[in-house]
């Protein structure tokens, strides 16, 4: 046999499971009232009844003496008889027959009035129970619509509940610490569309002119000076996603948090960069214990410390200096030899696309490394980095020129 779709649908409805919380409060409240005023009302109608019953057999017989009967007493309980057993006569029922009738009248009024005092007082109970439920729960309503308007055009709204600080309050803060994780998403997908779109443009229209250009009936100095070209220009845009990625992936904040020893990172990196610093004839040192350990991600701190270092050995001058430590009050310090640069203009390095120079690249001093491109995006990185962390970047000019890197 099929269950009846309109049965199901009504048993469905009905189960607690589908009811409103509000509905739950309102029926919990009657129904525990009710039970617990229906045991007090147990408990009151046998102490009650076990009290009639022993004052009334202190009261004097009443079937002695007709004359003590009241009128209005039924006929049936003025009849008058001997109540005899083997044993003889003993007892006088006209003598009882009051007792019972008022015991019995007593019982019968208190049943009737108590049950209906429960009814009433569970109805009460559960009205109550639907206005309280409802005062509380007013804030969730406020919190659903509010959710529910926010879009991916509008995540900087907030719920900003004000009220006490109760069980919907951390629901409301929990839900605008969300919208906080989504809206840094969002804006870091939405900057790395833009820097990408802004700044792949040009790599892509120097290899179309150097492929139209170049290419147009060359000789052979002009496909090996295109080649060179096109290869020059690649490296520079691969250099560029590389960075918008890292920059992209910083931004999303720390993925992994372990204990990360800030100075045996800092001693791989720098020995990453000892060949560039040779060949440009900058000078690495690095203060080693000075570092302390840090928590946070390895892949990302290793980023934050290469793209200073290599800051740090690129826009320095021949025989400069780079110095690398740490602090009581930082997690680390760059500083470099390098121009003079502004105080204004060494705020601004941060900022993704910002250069302090107008040739970000630099020439190639010794004639074998390759001249590097940056991006304009390395403090930037460091920055973002940084932030995930929980930290902070400052920038400033280095008395003599260069710059001072501080993270704390």
């Amino acid at each position: 046999m099929t269950a009846v779709p309109a049965l199901d649908g009504w048993t469905a409805a009905l189960s607690p499971r589908r009811w409103s919380i509000r509905t739950r409060t309102a029926v919990a409240f009657g129904g525990v009232f009710a039970l617990l005023a229906g045991l007090v009302l147990v408990g009151v109608a046998a102490g009650t009844s076990q009290g009639v019953a022993v004052s009334m057999a202190a009261v004097p017989s009443l079937g002695s003496d007709a004359a003590d009967v009241p009128a209005a007493s039924p006929p049936v309980f003025l009849e008058t008889g001997t109540g005899c057993g083997e044993d003889g006569c003993d007892r006088d029922l006209a003598a009882e027959a009051p007792q019972l009738f008022v015991s019995g009248v007593l019982r019968r009024q208190q049943l009737l009035w108590s049950g209906l005092g429960v009814v009433v007082a569970s109805l009460l109970a559960a009205a109550v129970g639907w206005f309280v439920s409802g005062r509380m729960l007013r804030p969730l309503d406020e919190v659903v619509e509010t959710a529910r308007g926010i879009t991916a055009t509008t995540l900087h709204e907030r719920i900003g509940l004000v009220g006490p600080r109760d069980e919907v309050a951390r629901v409301a803060e929990t839900i605008d610490e969300l919208l906080d994780r989504l809206e840094a998403s969002f804006e870091a997908q939405r900057r790395f569309v833009a820097y990408a779109s802004h700044e792949l443009r040009t790599p892509l229209a120097v290899q179309r002119a150097a492929l139209q250009i170049g290419l147009d009936d060359p000789t052979p100095a002009q496909v090996v000076a295109t080649r060179e070209q096109l290869l020059e220009v690649n490296r520079s845009s691969e250099h560029l996603i590389e960075s918008l990625l890292a920059l992209a992936t910083a931004d999303r904040g720390v993925v992994a948090d372990a204990d990360v020893h800030l100075g045996e990172l800092v001693g791989e990196v720098v020995a990453g960069q000892l060949d560039r610093a040779d060949d440009l004839g900058v000078e690495v040192v690095v203060a080693r214990g000075t570092f302390s350990r840090v928590r946070g991600d390895a892949v990302l701190l290793g980023q934050l410390v290469r793209n200073l270092v290599d800051n740090a050995v690129e826009y320095n001058v021949p025989g400069g200096c780079v110095r690398v430590h740490g602090a009581p009050d930082a997690v680390l310090v760059v500083e470099n030899t390098g121009p003079v640069v502004s105080a204004a203009v060494a705020a601004a390095l941060a900022q993704p696309f910002t250069r302090g120079h107008d040739d970000p690249r630099r020439p190639d001093r010794s004639g074998g490394a390759p001249p590097v491109r940056h991006s304009g995006l390395g403090l930037a990185i460091v920055a973002s980095v940084a932030r995930a962390h929980g930290w902070s970047v400052d920038v400033g000019p280095r008395g003599g020129g260069g710059l001072r890197v501080v993270v704390r």
